[in-house]
């Protein structure tokens, strides 16, 4: 009995022994598996200490600016990358060296307050100290400090290279200088509009134009300052302007000034762009003309009554020229004639008198001579046949007469067939200019051939037609800006433009001349009646 429950205590223990056992198994697995989940968490938190580490390095190193811990006596502990590429030398060759070694005599001084008033009064501190960079030279650097550990006497400074930034913020204000200076001495109206067409800067002289100062302008539009037709106007072109990108230049229009006084004004108008090439805005230059404007309207009058004046002229010297031809036609012709009659009488009469014969005939001789010069001079004075047959036939004849006198040059003339009822002043007009251009080409051009032309021509859809006439020769030419009076150019041009026509002309050196003319038919223009003596 007594082995029974011997045995069954024996059981029972085992049992609870396996049972211990067990308990003790799971306890030993959940604490495995909790202890892999600590090191799981180790190891994560470890990659994670790393990561912010290399994180820490890559934002210290390579930072925008330059990180430096100093010791109170200036020497380098620790620089990061960008502040030893500032000093231009490798961190290694930086560290445990005084800061002073890479500042320049100039501003070691500057650079020790600075570092001392660091240490004695906590908090942040800023200065602009010039350094010695082996790289690029002296630069500029901003500094930032503050003590780090007053136990250990450090502190931490924060470099940023400014040197660019210095050299810009100089030119920008010597930009902005000048640009106040002509804003301010410059008499013409200078503005500057934004991207949605409101003014942002305005000189003084517009600021005086429009009455108010120049601070109540900016962020105004036209609108604000003009009448509503004219500010429509400047709106639209400047719109223009900004859609288009292109620069206008001669803008005129008129405007009213603070005083109600209009002004006429020439402008440009032009964009000005950002870093990327953006249109960003327009800037205007308005320049007062009004001055000039009376002043050509005043020169435009005398410009009319000078060619008035020259067409009257010119008309006088014609009724004088065709008065004197009349008079050396009319007297001396019938002097000539009596002449030759007296010195036939005198042949028929003194036949055998071989000395008086001799004398008279030489008197008849220079008679005839004469006679003949007198109807060269009267034809220079006043073509006949321009009063008796009209253009056509007295520039055929103008032609025979230049033909036989000089016959070494070809003289080439294409009439058109219309050229009827063009009036007593365009005729003696062209046929005065055929006659010196070419009396020009036998003086002075040394040329073998001439062409004269002279041809109708019509307004493309109306009326009005005008007469082009043109003269070219081959000859020896000449400098075209240099016309000298004495050739009659000048005296052509003056009588084509009392006429109402263009002149032009064009020559050069060796290649001939070739003058233009354009007179305008006037309406009702009729021929001189023929059998006019």
């Amino acid at each position: 009995m007594k082995k029974d429950e011997s045995c069954h205590e024996s059981c029972r223990w085992l049992h609870d022994e396996i049972k211990t056992n067990a308990t003790l198994l799971h306890e030993l697995q959940v604490q495995h598996i909790e202890l892999e989940m600590q090191n799981r968490q180790l190891r994560e938190a470890q990659q994670e200490l790393e990561e912010t580490r290399d994180r820490y390095a890559d934002l210290y190193d390579f930072a925008p600016v330059g990180y430096m811990t100093l010791d109170e006596s200036g020497i380098v502990l620790e620089i990061n990358l960008t502040g030893a590429a500032i000093l231009g030398v490798e961190r290694l060759n930086v560290t445990g060296k005084s800061f002073i070694n890479f500042l320049p005599p100039a501003s070691i001084q500057t650079f020790s307050t600075y570092l001392r008033h660091t240490f004695e009064n906590p908090g942040k501190r800023e200065s602009e100290i010039r350094i010695r960079s082996k790289v690029e030279g002296t630069r500029l650097v901003s500094m930032v400090s503050m003590v780090s550990d007053e136990a250990t006497r450090k502190c931490r400074i924060v470099m940023n290279d400014i040197t660019v930034q210095r050299k810009n913020d100089i030119e920008l204000q010597i930009s902005r200088s000048a640009r106040d200076a002509l804003l301010s001495a410059i008499p013409a109206l200078i503005y500057y509009l934004d991207i949605n067409l409101r003014l942002l800067i305005v000189s003084h002289a517009f600021a005086d134009f429009v009455g108010r100062s120049a601070e109540d302008i900016v962020g105004m539009t036209v609108y604000d300052l003009f009448p509503d037709e004219v500010a429509a106007e400047l709106h639209n072109v400047a719109y223009s302007v900004m859609q288009t990108g292109m620069a206008l230049y001669g803008f005129e229009n008129n405007m009213p000034d603070a005083g109600g006084n209009i002004v006429h004004l020439s402008t440009m108008l032009a964009p000005f762009r950002d870093s990327k090439g953006d249109i960003i805005g327009l800037v205007g230059v308005s320049t007062d003309i009004t001055t000039i404007k009376h002043m050509l309207y005043s020169n435009g009058e005398l410009l009319v009554q000078n060619r008035t004046m020259t067409r009257n002229l010119l008309q006088a010297q014609e009724q004088e020229r065709r008065y004197l031809a009349r008079e050396l036609h009319d007297e001396l012709g019938q002097w000539f004639t009596a002449i030759q009659t007296e010195t036939q009488i005198i042949l028929n009469i003194e036949k055998h008198d071989p000395v008086i014969r001799e004398s008279v005939l030489a008197i008849s001789k220079s008679a005839s001579a004469a006679h003949e010069v007198i109807r060269g001079m009267v034809r220079q004075l006043r073509p006949s046949l321009l009063d008796e047959l009209g253009l056509a036939d007295s520039l055929r004849e103008l032609q025979r007469h230049w033909s036989i006198t000089f016959p070494e040059l070809v003289c080439e003339l294409n009439l058109d067939v219309a050229l009827e009822g063009l009036g007593e002043e365009l005729n003696i007009t062209l046929y005065r200019v055929v006659q010196e251009s070419l009396n020009n080409v036998a003086r002075h051009a040394h040329a073998r051939q001439v062409s004269v032309s002279v041809q109708r021509g019509k307004v493309k859809s109306g009326e009005a037609s005008y007469i082009e006439l043109k003269i070219e020769d081959d000859g020896a030419g000449f400098d075209s800006k240099e016309m000298r009076g004495g050739t009659g150019l000048l005296g052509m041009r003056e009588r084509v433009i009392a006429a109402g026509g263009l002149f032009f002309i064009e020559s050069a050196a060796d290649t001939g001349t070739k003058i233009e003319a354009k007179l305008p038919i006037i309406a009702g223009g009729t021929e001189n009646k023929r059998g006019r003596k």
